[in-house]
């Protein structure tokens, strides 16, 4: 119960950050909306055991720490980009690994909150996650960075 409460106010925050409000009509939205989101996606079947609630809270805080920085990073890089600035756009492949569907998903919303950053397709076949970025001349860094945060706060959240 306590999980899908937690999940209903991250629900109702993210729907309140993008409609960018605060009225009280919006609060009620977002409440009932991310209640009804939290009780239909609420996990069926254990995939093993979760981690427990402090580990999950630490790691969520700092998932939304560490997102909300490589935004302002990412801010920069698009506006040192629109100003002029050498970059080569262009695609990354990211291995999957063993992320799952719900990782996945996550790292899709998560990578797409930075402007210069674009999820572009999961590729099954390959096993390879696509992101589009305005500057990709070091791919193998790009690679490093989403490989830590899905080791530092992904795995933790999800699980």
């Amino acid at each position: 119960m306590t999980g899908t409460l937690l999940r209903a106010a991250w629900f109702a925050a993210i729907y309140l950050l993008v409609i960018s409000s605060v009225a009280p009509g919006d609060l009620l939205i977002a409440a009932v909306l991310g209640l009804a989101a939290a009780a239909a996606l609420r996990p069926r079947a254990a995939r093993g055991k979760p981690a427990p609630l402090p580990v999950r809270a630490r790691a969520s805080l700092g998932m939304a720490l560490s997102t909300g920085a490589e935004v302002v990073r990412g801010a920069w890089r698009t506006a040192r980009f629109c100003l002029g600035a050498p970059a080569e756009p262009g695609f990354v492949e990211i291995p999957r690994g063993d992320r799952s569907p719900a990782r996945v998903a996550l790292w899709g919303v998560l990578t797409g909150e930075a402007p210069d950053e674009y999820p572009v397709d999961v590729d099954d076949a390959r096993d390879v996650l696509i992101v589009h970025l305005l500057d990709c001349t070091d791919p193998d860094a790009v690679r490093a960075r989403h490989a830590r945060a899905d080791d530092r706060w992904q795995r933790k959240v999800i699980g």
